[in-house]
């Protein structure tokens, strides 16, 4: 049996395509930052926003909020606490009409032992694309804000649903 070079570079493409998408940690259940972690499919995820709030912890900016399938239910119902690789993606747009894409801000909540005095949560700042982060982990300008919200496992649901209406 031979396979032709057309078949052969046709097999070798979706192999590829295949072993990106794995590698690229795309995927809902990837909670690893070692993986590279992506947010490329957010608008894919649960809108919890209609239209674009003002946020106060993001300096005023127009933002939306985008759950994924983990985290869905304890975001609507203003849960706690949010199980291991729950992801919220907060993109903070140019202005009310939510057409333009600044960049994106995370959480991802992590297996406990990642940081028990803050909810084990891990955050970061993407780009519009969701592909590449300029800060990630335990950042110093996330969490002492999200720590009024404990109630809720560090994250403003009850607000951002009230304000949403």
């Amino acid at each position: 049996m031979t396979i032709s070079l057309r078949t052969m570079l046709i097999l070798t493409f979706v192999m590829l395509v295949i072993s990106t998408q794995v590698l690229a940690g795309s995927s809902d259940d990837n909670c690893d930052p070692k993986m590279g972690i992506t947010f490329m499919n957010w608008r894919n995820w649960t809108p919890v926003t209609v239209k674009p709030v003002v946020s106060e912890g993001h300096s005023n900016n127009w933002v939306g909020v985008f759950v994924n399938k983990i985290a869905k239910a304890k975001y609507l119902s203003a849960g706690s606490p949010y199980p291991v690789c729950a992801k919220i993606v907060k993109p903070i747009y140019l202005d009310e009409t939510g057409t333009k894409v600044l960049k994106l801000t995370v959480m991802l909540k992590m297996p406990p032992g990642y940081d028990p005095e803050n909810g084990d949560w891990w955050y970061a700042s993407y780009d519009k694309t969701g592909e590449f982060s300029w800060q990630q982990g335990k950042l110093s300008g996330c969490i002492p804000c999200h720590k009024q919200a404990t109630d809720t496992d560090y994250l403003f649901s009850r607000e951002v649903r009230k304000a949403a209406k």
